[in-house]
């Protein structure tokens, strides 16, 4: 049944867990939050992560789950025959106030050929724009169709959602539609486990003089792909020593970026671990002493990781990229660290600065956790959702 006053929200995205990426690992985070559940009845519409299974139905954590039959993947959508009748379906069944509609997403485009879907309020979910700074051409062409759809969909919205406020004054599809935008951090739950960390006197502390040595443990989490900018700090490691660095995540790079650390000398400094579980990649920032987000462009629109950092009371370095939201979500020396974009010799400064000054890591370590709390926390998020929703249904 129901709740009074509280709306029936049909998100709609590419994927969802098991598969793991950031608008699946945040939509898992809101939709299953307890302060979410309390002031909406959230439902998913996704794809299948593997190609030709079946329509599935299942209901996870409190959370009716639709995921639809999906071809094949095609420049990074996929491409299912089915997802407008599954639409329909789910939209008779669920009743939603509002299709919470998560971008970039191919599918999406069939809510503007659905009378049901039409009749509801929209909310768009601009995670990024479609194009980076240097797009893949083959991504730069079909573009030219699927912006016509894209701008009829933000035209058709009651309001758009971007993570931060310099993502959503660089986005150029999102110029003519400022009136409609809000800004709404992404967030994940917090960690129960996980004890905050109160370190006031940090050189009196034997932890702190453990940490106080001359060798620095970073961490880099992502697709191994051009714009994450794993090049730029594997140069940057070559000409700093005592660093060591963990690479979690596979991509198209993988064996040019081996044949780089190879060819660097690296290879008793770099460990590549591949896709890990949440178990591993919570002891792996456990074990970090510094996350790296060097990323080169605005395809990098929020970057997740450094939540993941925070919420264990983990620095981050980060890149000052023009329009990512990357530099709003670390403060410079006190949450971590931020450099130059594309800029071996500032990460080379970065890194000698973090080196040389680890007890300063470990309290902004603690200022990001705390940082986390207030602003990143999916029930801080959560109140800013339903807070929007509310001014849109009722």
């Amino acid at each position: 049944m129901k709740k009074k006053n509280s709306p029936q929200v049909l998100h709609i995205g590419k994927y969802y867990q098991p598969f793991n990426g950031g608008i699946e690992n945040f939509t898992q985070n809101l939709v299953e939050s307890t302060f979410y559940q309390q002031h909406a009845s959230p439902s998913l519409l996704v794809h299948q992560h593997q190609n030709s299974v079946c329509t599935t139905h299942e209901v996870i954590n409190n959370v009716s789950l639709t995921r639809v039959k999906k071809l094949f993947t095609l420049l990074y959508s996929p491409i299912s025959l089915t997802f407008l009748s599954a639409l329909n379906k789910t939209i008779s069944k669920e009743q939603p106030d509002i299709l919470h509609i998560h971008m970039p997403n191919l599918s999406a485009f069939w809510c503007l050929f659905s009378a049901s879907a039409r009749k509801i309020s929209w909310v768009i979910h601009w995670h990024a724009d479609v194009l980076g700074s240097v797009p893949d051409w083959r991504i730069k062409l079909a573009y030219q169709g699927y912006r016509i759809f894209e701008r009829l969909l933000l035209k058709r919205a009651k309001a758009i959602i971007a993570s931060s406020p310099p993502y959503a004054q660089m986005s150029k599809p999102l110029a003519d539609f400022t009136n409609k935008v809000h800004i709404i951090p992404l967030g994940l739950a917090s960690d129960k486990n996980e004890k905050q960390l109160d370190i006031e006197n940090a050189e009196a502390t034997e932890v702190h003089k453990e940490k106080a040595t001359d060798k620095l443990s970073l961490l880099i989490i992502g697709r191994l792909t051009y714009y994450k900018g794993h090049k730029y700090l594997l140069d940057a490691l070559a000409q700093v020593p005592n660093v060591y660095l963990t690479i979690i995540g596979v991509g198209e790079l993988e064996a040019k970026l081996k044949q780089q650390v190879r060819q660097l000398s690296l290879t008793d400094r770099v460990n590549f671990l591949g896709s890990v579980d949440n178990e591993i990649l919570k002891q792996s920032i456990q074990a970090c002493d510094l996350l790296c987000l060097p990323s080169i462009e605005k395809t990098e629109a929020f970057g997740l990781v450094l939540l993941e950092a925070a919420r264990l009371a983990k620095p981050s370095l980060v890149t000052n990229v023009e329009g990512s939201g990357m530099a709003w979500v670390v403060d410079h020396q006190k949450t971590g660290m931020v450099v130059k974009p594309n800029s071996v010799e500032s990460l080379v400064e970065g890194l000698e600065f973090a080196k040389n000054n680890q007890l300063l890591l470990l309290k902004y370590g603690v200022a990001a956790q705390r940082k986390f709390e207030q602003h990143f926390s999916i029930a801080a998020v959560s109140e800013q959702m339903i807070n929007l929703y509310t001014r849109i249904c009722f």
